[in-house]
């Protein structure tokens, strides 16, 4: 918030200086150390202003990017799971390498080197996130991936009870019993329904994925709080690598090529040096002008936006039950978000009257 200008004190029938008529000075001239710097006030609110709206159009567009995301993963149908986290991974991290390299001068192998604790948890948390995301993508439908994914948000604040000691409250487990009547109408009346990749038994399975989606990165998202800003991009590096090293790993293992075509092996590449790295660029630098409160409902643009792609790209539909339990999980995150932003008003509004004079 701009500081207010401070008026001069000097009392208003003060002594004009010698040479001057003994006439009191005229009111206006008392106001106009005031009416000099509004402009300035107002540059200032029209600049805050701009910087908001600015902040908003690059999270929204961070988040459509992002959701384009899901084109190449339907595009990729002949790969694996773990063939196509492979090149994405390959992509994601060459990309971000560089741009850890441009703002931090330093190697980026060096900058892995050094990170913390709550770093490497969090790119452990991002790597299991992003496994169970492709493979819940390969496995279910797009609505029913990404609106269970969205309940990321409301776990966790409820793994920060246990973990940070932060209270959830009244309305935040209303928000919470809301959300799961949310996934039971998705996975209760829908269960009669077939996924557009195969038989239920998978569709089940894909929930469950997409669940552990949005469970990891709860768990990542509270352990950047306690990282060091400089470590989050190098975090994101190590990411891509350990991901790749991950996937090659099973890929070996189970005795797949690493490449399934150089179609799929273009989309992963694709999908993770191109959408996923410039989407999070936006998002993060859009992140920094909004509140929480604003970043977390327009965060929600990918979830209405990727299951669109596919219905116009591919002409995956999905059931009435998926649709509205979606639309309870997205309620219960934006009301879980504005309410959160309300006491955190309310505390600082006490804080602030309690650190008054007495």
């Amino acid at each position: 918030m701009p500081a207010i200008p401070r008026i001069s004190s000097a009392p208003r029938g003060s002594t004009p200086s010698s040479g001057s008529s003994s006439t009191p000075q005229p009111e206006l001239s008392a106001e106009r150390p005031w009416s000099r710097r509004a402009p300035s006030m107002t540059q200032s609110s029209v600049a805050a202003a701009r910087s908001y709206l600015a902040g908003c159009a690059l999270v929204v567009v961070g988040g459509l990017v992002l959701s384009l995301g899901v084109l190449c993963i339907r595009g990729a149908a002949a790969s694996d799971a773990w063939q196509y986290l492979f090149w994405r991974a390959i992509g994601f991290g060459l990309v971000l390498a560089l741009v850890a390299a441009y703002r931090h001068a330093v190697p980026p192998l060096v900058q892995v080197w050094r990170l913390g604790g709550f770093a490497w948890v969090s790119v452990l948390a991002m790597v299991a996130s992003q496994v169970c995301f492709i493979a819940a993508m390969k496995l279910g439908s797009t609505a029913e991936v990404f609106f269970l994914m969205s309940l990321a948000p409301l776990i966790a604040a409820v793994l920060a009870r246990p973990l940070l000691g932060e209270r959830i409250g009244l309305a935040g487990m209303l928000a919470i019993a809301v959300a799961l009547g949310g996934v039971a109408l998705m996975t209760g009346l829908g269960a009669a329904e077939t996924t557009p990749s195969g038989p239920r038994e998978e569709g089940w399975l894909a929930r469950a994925l997409a669940l552990g989606t949005a469970l990891a990165f709860a768990l990542y998202s509270l352990a950047t709080r306690g990282a060091r800003p400089e470590d989050l991009d190098a975090a994101l590096v190590a990411v891509g690598i350990v991901t790749a090293a991950v996937s090659a790993g099973v890929l070996v293992w189970l005795g797949l090529p690493f490449a399934a075509g150089v179609r799929d092996t273009a989309l992963g590449l694709l999908h993770g040096g191109v959408v996923l790295a410039i989407g999070l660029v936006l998002f993060a630098r859009g992140s920094r002008r909004v509140p929480a409160v604003t970043l977390v409902m327009l965060a929600q643009a990918e979830t209405v936006a990727a299951p669109a792609w596919t219905y116009l790209v591919f002409g995956e539909t999905t059931t009435p039950a998926v649709l509205a339990g979606g639309a309870l999980i997205l309620l219960a995150v934006i009301a879980h978000a504005v309410q959160g932003a309300r006491g955190r008003a309310g505390q600082e509004s006490a804080a602030g009257a309690g650190a008054g004079p007495a």
